[in-house]
C-alpha cells in the first residue's frame, strides 16, 4: 500500500475539498496493488468532491468521461468526500446504470502517516483493493 505523509498531496487535496474549496486542480490516481487497475480524477477549484474528468483501466479495457478513440464513454453519476474518505459513482455513458463504485477511506492516528485506501468495483469486470495518491 501506498503511505502518504501528512502534508502529502492527497492528504492535502482532500481537507481542501471536505473544507469545501480547492485551491488548485489535483489529479488523484487509486490503484490496485499489481498497477494494472486505475481510477483517475481531476478535481478542481470549485468546493466539494467534483471530478472534472475522470478515467479508469481495468483488464485490458478503458473507460473515460473524455471522448477518446477506443475509449468506453463514461459519466460522474454523484461523489461525496469528508474527512473520514471519499466516494464516486460511475454511470454508463447514457446516464442508464451504474457501472463503478469507488470507496475510499481515510485513516490516520497522531503522529503516523495518513493512508488513503478502499475499494474499486467495476460491475461485471471485477473488484480490487486500491490505494490512492494525488499528483
Amino acid at each position: 500500500m501506498l503511505l502518504i505523509g501528512k502534508r502529502g498531496a492527497l492528504a492535502g487535496a482532500m481537507l481542501l475539498i471536505s473544507a469545501g474549496e480547492a485551491l488548485a486542480t489535483e489529479n488523484i490516481v487509486c490503484t490496485a496493488p499489481n498497477y494494472d487497475t486505475s481510477f483517475s480524477f481531476l478535481v478542481g477549484t470549485t468546493p466539494g468532491l467534483k471530478p472534472l474528468s475522470l478515467s479508469m483501466e481495468a483488464k485490458g479495457r478503458k473507460w473515460a468521461t473524455s471522448a477518446e478513440a477506443g475509449v468506453t464513454p463514461i459519466l460522474v453519476a454523484q461523489s461525496f468526500s469528508d474527512e473520514g474518505g471519499m466516494k464516486i459513482d460511475v454511470t454508463d455513458g447514457n446516464a442508464e446504470a451504474i457501472i463503478a463504485k469507488l470507496r475510499v477511506s481515510y485513516a490516520h492516528e497522531e503522529g503516523t502517516d495518513g493512508i488513503f485506501s478502499g475499494t474499486l468495483h467495476i460491475v461485471g469486470v471485477g473488484a480490487w483493493p486500491v490505494t490512492c495518491l494525488g499528483e
